[in-house]
């Protein structure tokens, strides 16, 4: 190795003996470890893709037309549309909570794909009273900020 170079000493495994790196590999080396560093930030972050944050313009209380049930409906706003396709796509037939300033508003299932701004949640257990809280709810989070996070029906 020249004068002036930064090397190192590493363990060859396959040979058992020690190789001397010089700088050119070295740079290599450390690209290298750069790119396994960024791989895995990125692959930790895609198992975490099942929160999101999303904005609501409005949540309210109202009435399905055919049953006559209460329900809840809630419009995006139009910066959080791609986030909520895709989640909405990732998550059909699963548990999803709705939270509001940290806390659980709502549980439920992601019947259909989430493809537009608007969203009708239902529950036959829900009275009048029970859904005019739900808006309520939503409606204080702060900035309007949802998180959606899927779960597990023992969560």
């Amino acid at each position: 190795m020249p004068t002036g170079e930064v090397g190192a000493l590493v363990y060859n495994d396959a040979k058992r003996h020690l190789v001397e790196l010089g700088a050119e590999q070295m740079k290599s080396l450390k690209y290298r470890s750069f790119l396994i560093a960024l791989v895995s930030i990125l692959l930790m972050s895609v198992c975490r893709a099942d929160d999101v944050v999303v904005t609501i313009s409005s949540a309210t209380a109202g009435h399905d037309k055919r049953t006559g049930r209460p329900v809840l409906n809630l419009t995006f706003a139009e910066a959080s549309m791609e986030r909520l396709r895709s989640f909405g796509a990732v998550n059909v037939g699963k548990m999803v909570e709705f939270r509001a300033d940290g806390r659980v508003a709502l549980r439920t299932v992601i019947r259909e794909p989430l493809l537009g701004g608007e969203v009708q949640i239902s529950d036959p257990s829900w009275t009048d009273q029970a859904v005019i809280e739900l808006a309520r709810q939503l409606s204080e989070a702060p900035k309007g900020e949802i998180e959606l996070r899927s779960s597990s029906p023992s969560d």
